[in-house]
């Protein structure tokens, strides 16, 4: 996690390029398939440890030592599951969840990646880990290899902002709409995010929007981004709603959520609201960069809310 303590006092006070890399790793979470019933389900997924999975989009993480991934809290319906794994090709997974027992799902990846996938798995590896430099290189190679790549360059936009080339990110998830040939709501997110860290706030709400029409509505990323531009707009009330909705579609997914939900709550003196989104935030990530910071100012909130 990126280390966002100055936040928590002012929200402004955040610097820019903090602000980015906080929204990119709300990531690919921009599409979900309309479920027909709020009863809450469970699957459990069976594969190599090490296999990392998203559900409808969320990164749920990697499989752990004893092969098995459980994700709770999902409806029924139809539900996209990735998984990818070094060196082996992609998996995608369609699965029809039904009211009543939970689910078990194995993945068995068997077919090995082809160069083009190789580089885009090494290119996502090292921006995970915050080598834009090196990604873009290996983004790049990706696409030599397989020039219609859309999922290559919406993840090659994603560093040329956070290297603040923002008219090259922006042209990078153009050309992956093209390739999509689809409704793309991750790339009009990047675009969003982009011109918002330029300050172009009226296009980055409309490309937000744009995301979340295509979307469904389903989008932690731009909800977030939105919450992010309605808060330097000044807009509040709007912001909060925003960072609400991407709270509970990202389904815990994502800690740093709550920890700027609470910034802003607490700029805006909803103390009380403020404690219970730290507390979540907390629970979420109790060994996070900014554990300590959230927790002596959790500390000094309770002292100020009436018993």
């Amino acid at each position: 996690m990126m280390n966002c303590t100055g936040f928590i006092s002012s929200c402004r006070s955040v610097s820019l390029v903090l602000i980015i890399c906080l929204v990119i790793v709300i990531c690919d979470a921009t599409q979900q398939t309309p479920t027909s019933t709020s009863i809450k389900l469970s699957i459990t997924i069976k594969t190599t440890p090490g296999m990392i999975i998203w559900l409808d989009g969320l990164r749920y993480g990697a499989v752990p030592a004893n092969s098995e991934l459980k994700i709770r809290n999902l409806r029924s319906g139809t539900h996209t599951i990735r998984a990818r794994l070094k060196d082996k090709h992609e998996i995608t997974q369609l699965l029809t969840l039904t009211t009543g027992a939970s689910r078990t799902v194995q993945l068995s990846p068997t077919l090995p990646a082809a160069e083009a996938e190789l580089h885009f798995q090494t290119a996502e590896e090292l921006r995970e880990r915050g080598d834009h430099t090196a990604a873009i290189e290996e983004y790049r190679q990706a696409i030599r290899l397989h020039s219609s790549s859309a999922v290559a360059r919406v993840g090659l936009a994603r560093s040329l902002m956070v290297t603040e080339e923002y008219e090259d990110a922006v042209t990078e998830a153009r050309r992956a709409l093209r390739n999509a040939g689809k409704p793309f709501p991750e790339a009009h997110t990047i675009i969003a995010n982009t011109r918002r860290a330029q300050g172009l706030y009226d296009e980055a709400l409309a490309s937000y929007r744009t995301a979340l029409l295509q979307a469904h509505d389903f989008s932690p990323e731009a909800h977030t981004g939105l919450a992010l531009t309605c808060q330097e707009l000044n807009r509040a009330e709007e912001a909060i709603n925003h960072f609400r909705l991407a709270a509970a579609q990202s389904n815990e997914t994502e800690p740093v959520i709550y920890f700027l939900l609470g910034g802003l709550l607490e700029r805006e003196q909803r103390t009380k609201e403020a404690i219970a989104a730290y507390e979540n935030y907390l629970r979420l990530e109790p060994q996070g960069r900014n554990t300590a910071a959230v927790r002596s100012v959790l500390k000094q909130l309770l002292r100020q809310e009436p018993q």
